[in-house]
C-alpha cells in the first residue's frame, strides 16, 4: 500500500478521506498514518476536504473550537457529549481533557502522558486557578517559568494571589494564596517555609526530567520525595509528553502508599506532514511504510519558499555552533534573503526593548553591533539556551504575535515552549533523543480555536529518513529506578551528591549540603575570607571595575579566590577552571557597578575589544592592529578536565570582537555558574564569616554576591521580582517596601503602563 502515491495521483481520494474520518469516529486520531493522510488531502484537495471538515472536527471532539451545528446523527452525539462536559466542568474540554481533570480530582498522585497538542496546559492552568491553597509548579527551564507566569497573570488578575517565579514570603498583608513557578533546583527553598505555606498542589510539568542520569535528575527525584513527606496533604501531579509508562514516576519515588493513578493518552489534535530534502528537492514520505509506502515521492514545490511567500513561519532546528559561528546565515541565505524588512510598529517596539536590554546596535562596523537584533528587523529570529532570558521572552512574544518568518533554534524549544510554526526543518537529528525529537516536531503547528483541521510540516535531510522513522516509532519509557537508589555511581562527585540527598543533609537556607558548609566555615576558609575582604574593599568601599582591569591587586585577588575554590572542591584547580573562575569574579564585580545586563555586557565588551585604546588611536588618526584581550569562554566547573578556552580566538583583532558572543557568554556565566552555583557558595562563606566575626564588610560582600546590591530597598525590590533595569524608574515612586507589602506614592500612577507593570500586581 502506498497512500502518498495514491493521493498524489488522485486515485479514490473521496473514499480514502471518508474511510479515514470513519476510523477516527471509532478510535480517535491515534495513528500517525491517519494524521498524514488527512494533512495530505487537505494540502492537495482543499475543496474536497472542506466538505468533510466539520464532520471531522466533531468526530475529534475538539470542543474548544467554535464548531458548527451538527448536521448528522453521529455529529449530534458529539454535540450532546459537548453539552454534558460544559455543564459539569464549565469549560470547553475535550474528552481527553475531562479524563485528565478527573484523574487529578480523584487521586492524590496522578501521572499522565499526552502528545504536545492535547491541551493539557489548558486543564493545568484552570486547575491552578481553582485551587484554594498554595501551588508550586516545577518546570525544567527558566523559559517555561516565564511562559507560565505570563499566562497565569492573565488568567488570575486578582491581586490577592501572589504569582511568583521564586519562592519568597512577601506581600503577606494582602495575599491569601501563592503560586510559585520554579525549577527543581530552586524548588527546595519551599521547605524553608513548610510551616508557613499551605501547599495543596505540586505540579511537575515536563516531568521526564527525572529520567536524566545526572545531578538534575537526582535533584528532581529528591524534590519529589521531600514534597511527599513535608506536604503529605498536597496533590502531586506529573505531566509529560509521549511517555509510554507515566506510572514510573510513582514507582521510582515510592509514592504508592497514597491514592495514585496514571494514564498514557495517544490521541492527537493536529495533523502532520513529513518531507525529506536533498539537492534543493523535496519529497513526501511517511512514518508507517506499510501504509504510506516505503519510498519517498517527489513534492512538486518548495514548501519552505511557499510558506515564506504566503506569510507563514519556519523553524530551522540547527546546532548551537552553527548559530554562534553564523554558519546558518550562509547555508540558508536563499530563504533569509526573501524576508523583507518589518514596518509593523508593534514589532519595532519589541525589537527596541531587546536593544535596550542587551545594549546591541544595528549599525554595522560599529561598537556593540548585534547581528541577532539586526536580523529581527527582517523577521528572522535566533533562539538558544545562551540567549538572555529577558531577550528570549521578547523574542518568543515576537514570534507568537506573528512577526517571525524564520527562526533558527537549538533544543531550547523542545520543552513545551509555546512557539508554533507552520514548518519545522530538522537540520540536526539527535538520534539518541527520541523524546527530544518528538517534542521538537510538536512545534509544527498547534491546535487553534478556529473551526479548521490544523496541521504542520516537518522537513528532514533525506539521509536521515530511516533514523527518523525509527525514532518516531520507538516507544519512550522512563526508568523505573531512580539514581538515588542505585547502589554505586562511578562519578565520585555524583556519588557524593547522591549520598547527601539521601541523607537529607542539605541546608535549605543556603542551598548547600552540610559537608560543604563545614568547609566554608573552617579555619582555612575563614583565613582566606579575611584576606579577600581586605582586597575587595578599598577605604570601606567595594572595589570598582577599574581596579579589576589588571594589576597587582587583581592578581592577588584572583589568587585568593583560586585558593578558596580549590579548598572548597578539595583539590588543585586546572588551568581551565582557573580561567572560568577569574572571568566569573570579574563579571561579579562588574555586576555590582553596572547593575543592568546591558551595562555589564558593554563593560565586558569594552574590556575584551580594548575600546578605550582603539578610541585613543582613532583620535590620533593612527591605524591599529590591536588584538582582542583574553577572556575565558564559559565552561561548567568544577571539572578537572576543563581546558583553557578563549571566548575570542587568539589573533582576532580587537575591533572584530562580536558583541553577540559577549552577550551570550556573559549570560551563560550569570545564569549557569554565578546564579546557579558560585553565588550560593560565596554567599554562604561570607555570611557565615559575618556571623562568626561580626565584620560588616562580610555581610556587605554577601549581599553584593547574592543580590548585586547592598541597598535594602533594592534587595526587597528584587525579592518582589523587579529587575535592576526597572529600579531606577520605580524607586522614587515607592514609599515603603517590606515583607508585608509594597506601598507606592501618587506619582507612581503617572508612570507609563509598561513601567508600572513590574510591581502593579502588588500595589493595592
Amino acid at each position: 500500500m502506498n497512500r502518498i502515491k495514491q493521493i498524489l495521483k488522485g486515485e479514490s481520494i473521496e473514499n480514502l478521506l471518508d474511510e479515514t474520518i470513519l476510523r477516527i469516529f471509532g478510535e480517535g486520531l491515534i495513528m500517525s498514518s491517519d494524521s498524514e493522510i488527512l494533512s495530505l488531502i487537505k494540502l492537495y484537495y482543499p475543496n474536497l476536504f472542506a466538505s468533510r471538515e466539520n464532520k471531522l472536527l466533531h468526530y475529534q471532539a475538539l470542543f474548544y473550537k467554535t464548531l458548527p451545528e451538527p448536521s448528522t446523527v453521529k455529529e449530534q452525539i458529539f454535540k450532546i457529549y459537548q453539552d454534558v462536559i460544559f455543564e459539569n466542568f464549565h469549560h470547553g474540554y475535550t474528552p481527553i481533557q475531562v479524563d485528565i481533570a478527573n484523574g487529578i480530582s480523584n487521586n492524590q498522585i496522578f501521572s499522565f502522558s499526552a502528545p504536545t497538542s492535547t491541551g493539557k496546559s489548558f486543564v493545568i492552568m484552570n486547575l491552578i486557578k481553582e485551587c484554594d491553597s498554595d501551588v508550586v509548579v516545577i518546570v525544567p527551564s527558566r523559559a517555561l517559568i516565564n511562559e507560565y507566569y505570563a499566562r497565569l497573570c492573565e488568567l488570575i488578575p486578582e491581586k490577592s494571589v501572589n504569582i511568583l517565579t521564586f519562592i519568597e514570603h512577601i506581600n503577606t498583608a494582602h495575599a491569601n494564596k501563592n503560586v510559585f513557578i520554579v525549577t527543581p533546583e530552586r524548588c527546595r527553598e519551599i521547605f524553608k517555609f513548610s510551616n508557613i505555606f499551605k501547599v495543596g498542589l505540586f505540579l511537575f510539568d515536563e516531568a521526564q526530567l527525572s529520567n536524566e542520569d545526572n545531578q538534575r535528575g537526582m535533584f528532581f527525584d529528591s524534590i519529589v520525595r521531600r514534597c511527599n513527606v513535608k506536604f503529605p496533604k498536597a496533590k502531586l501531579i506529573f505531566a509529560q509528553p509521549f511517555v509510554c509508562n507515566p506510572e514510573s514516576q510513582i514507582a521510582r519515588n515510592k509514592l504508592t502508599e497514597r491514592q495514585s493513578s496514571s494514564k498514557n493518552y495517544r490521541q492527537q489534535n493536529v495533523g502532520q506532514l513529513y518531507l525529506a530534502y536533498n539537492d534543493s528537492k523535496f519529497y513526501h514520505f511517511g512514518i508507517d511504510k506499510a501504509v504510506m509506502g516505503n519510498r519517498k515521492e517527489e513534492c512538486s514545490f518548495d514548501p519552505i519558499m511557499r510558506c515564506i511567500e504566503s506569510g507563514g513561519s519556519i523553524l530551522f532546528y540547527v546546532s548551537k555552533s552553527k548559530i554562534l559561528s553564523r554558519g546558518f546565515h550562509d547555508e540558508f541565505n536563499e530563504y533569509i534573503s526573501k524576508c523583507e524588512k518589518i514596518s509593523d510598529e508593534n514589532a519595532l517596539i519589541l525589537i527596541e526593548k531587546i536593544q535596550k536590554y542587551t545594549g546591541g546596535k544595528t549599525t554595522k562596523n560599529q561598537n556593540y553591533y548585534s547581528l541577532f537584533i539586526d536580523l529581527l528587523s527582517y523577521g528572522i529570529v535566533v533562539h538558544h539556551g545562551s540567549m538572555p532570558l529577558e531577550a528570549r521572552l521578547l523574542v518568543e512574544e515576537f514570534t507568537r504575535k506573528g512577526f517571525c518568518k524564520i527562526c533558527f533554534a537549538t533544543s531550547t524549544l523542545e520543552q513545551g515552549i509555546n512557539m508554533p510554526f507552520d514548518i519545522v526543518f530538522i537540520d540536526r537529528l539527535e538520534s539518541s533523543d527520541p523524546l527530544g525529537v518528538k517534542n521538537l516536531i510538536g512545534r509544527a503547528e498547534r491546535s487553534s480555536v478556529d473551526p479548521n483541521f490544523d496541521y504542520g510540516s516537518i522537513v528532514i535531510r533525506t539521509s536521515a529518513m530511516s533514523r527518523f522513522r525509527q525514532l518516531m516509532t520507538t516507544p519512550i519509557t522512563l526508568k523505573s529506578t531512580s539514581m538515588l537508589d542505585v547502589e554505586h555511581i562511578d562519578d565520585i562527585d555524583l556519588n557524593e551528591i547522591k549520598q547527601e540527598l539521601n541523607e537529607g543533609t542539605y541546608d535549605d537556607s543556603f542551598n548547600l549540603p552540610q559537608s560543604k558548609l563545614e568547609i566554608l566555615s573552617d579555619d582555612e576558609s575563614n583565613q582566606i575570607i579575611r584576606q579577600l575582604l581586605d582586597y575587595l574593599f578599598v577605604n570601606q568601599k567595594f572595589i570598582s571595575s577599574n581596579t579589576i582591569t589588571n594589576g597587582d591587586r587583581w592578581s592577588k585577588l584572583v589568587s585568593l579566590f583560586d585558593s578558596f575554590y580549590a579548598h572548597y572542591v578539595k583539590r588543585e584547580l586546572s588551568q581551565g577552571e582557573r580561567g572560568v573562575l577569574h572571568t566569573a569574579i570579574r563579571i561579579l564585580v562588574w555586576r555590582v557597578e553596572a547593575k543592568t545586563f546591558k551595562n555589564m555586557c558593554q563593560l565586558r565588551y569594552q574590556y575584551v575589544s580594548r575600546a578605550k585604546e582603539r578610541a585613543l588611536y582613532k583620535r590620533r588618526n593612527v591605524e591599529n592592529r590591536l588584538e582582542a584581550k583574553f577572556t575565558a569562554r564559559y565552561q561548567e566547573i568544577p571539572n578537572k578536565n576543563c581546558h583553557s578556552l578563549p571566548l575570542v580566538d587568539r589573533g582576532i583583532l580587537a575591533r572584530d570582537v562580536d558583541y553577540d558572543t559577549i552577550i551570550y557568554d556573559t549570560y551563560d556565566y550569570l545564569d549557569k555558574f554565578i546564579g546557579f552555583k558560585l553565588s550560593d557558595i560565596l554567599y554562604a562563606a561570607f555570611y557565615k564569616y559575618f556571623l562568626q566575626n561580626g565584620d560588616d564588610r562580610a555581610l556587605t560582600a554577601a549581599n553584593y554576591i547574592k543580590y548585586g546590591t547592598n541597598d535594602n530597598q533594592e534587595i526587597w525590590l528584587l525579592k518582589y521580582g523587579v529587575m535592576f533595569e526597572d529600579m531606577t524608574i520605580l524607586k522614587p515612586h515607592i514609599t515603603s517596601i517590606n515583607q508585608n507589602e509594597l506601598i507606592v506614592n501618587q506619582t507612581f500612577y503617572q508612570l507609563p503602563e509598561d513601567k508600572r507593570r513590574a510591581v502593579e500586581r502588588f500595589v493595592n
